[in-house]
């Protein structure tokens, strides 16, 4: 059977490293490490999962998430928000233009694999 696809948006390295050593073996990872690269990489994939963090230079994850949402053969991807932002006012926001659920930083990694069993298993 084919690994499901799990894209990662974080200009955090630490981040990125993170989720990957949770996901690597049993996923197909891709990561980018700017809005621009998510965007570029989202027009040619359908992955089954994304995480996206908020704060990012030149496109921040809103955008991405908005972009996806405009794009029809990934708006129903579940999107997962990794973000430092932790007031009430930016997960609302965030989930109000389509994340479907929302993370903060520093990530734990059993609420990582909570997430991949919600939206993947």
């Amino acid at each position: 059977m084919e690994k499901s696809t799990v894209v990662v948006i974080d200009d955090d390295p630490v981040c990125t490293g993170l989720l990957l050593a949770i996901l690597g073996d049993e996923y197909r990872v891709m990561t980018a490490n700017s809005g621009d690269a998510a965007i570029e990489m989202l027009a040619s994939i359908r992955p089954h999962l994304i995480f996206v963090d908020i704060t990012m230079p030149n496109i921040n994850g809103y955008q991405v998430i908005k972009f996806i949402k405009d794009q029809p053969e990934i708006a129903n991807t579940p999107i997962v928000v990794v973000s430092s932002l932790i007031e009430a006012s930016d997960q609302q926001l965030a989930l109000k233009i389509g994340a479907d659920d929302y993370l903060t930083k520093p990530i734990m990694p059993n609420d990582v694999q909570k997430t991949i069993d919600r939206f993947l298993n």
